[in-house]
């Protein structure tokens, strides 16, 4: 597949198969051969501030990994062929640290970066998580490529 730098939500829509209310990546501002960096803006419209907590909401550290996650779906499902045979399936979160809390209004700069190639369908990612140049959260990701049954 043939990727532009740059990825607006139709083109995400395309590679992602994660939909609405699980999309987790709103731009792709920069593919490489082996690193990505996507932008999550994080609205009080998500519907997990409702519960999470209503007088303080703050982003579940769970999504800040699944949106880490879903850049790093992106860049290896732009790396292959045929990418709309495969699942990218999460199978292992290693080293995982979040260090600020994400609220509304914050805008996650969102970095993957390839370990190790693809090779038997596993790849490893370290996956970053940045506001405003702050760190917010970092980990070691293992996913495999699975294909569809038909």
């Amino acid at each position: 597949m043939k990727i532009k730098k740059e990825l607006n939500i139709k083109e995400i829509n395309d590679i992602l198969p994660h939909k609405y209310p699980f999309q987790m990546v709103d731009k792709i501002i920069e593919i490489k051969e082996n690193s990505i960096i996507g932008v999550k803006n994080v609205t009080i419209n998500e519907a997990y501030f409702k519960g999470h907590f209503p007088e303080n909401p703050i982003m579940p550290g769970i999504l800040q990994i699944e949106s880490l996650a879903q850049t790093g779906g992106i860049l290896i499902l732009s790396k292959i062929k045929n990418y709309k045979n495969y699942w990218p399936y999460l199978i292992s979160i290693n080293n995982c640290k979040f260090k600020k809390i994400i609220i509304p209004g914050d805008t996650l700069l969102l970095k993957c970066k390839l370990v190790n190639s693809v090779k038997l369908n596993f790849i490893k990612m370290k996956t970053e998580a940045f506001v405003n140049n702050n760190l917010t959260c970092e980990s070691i990701m293992l996913a495999k490529l699975i294909k569809k049954k038909k």
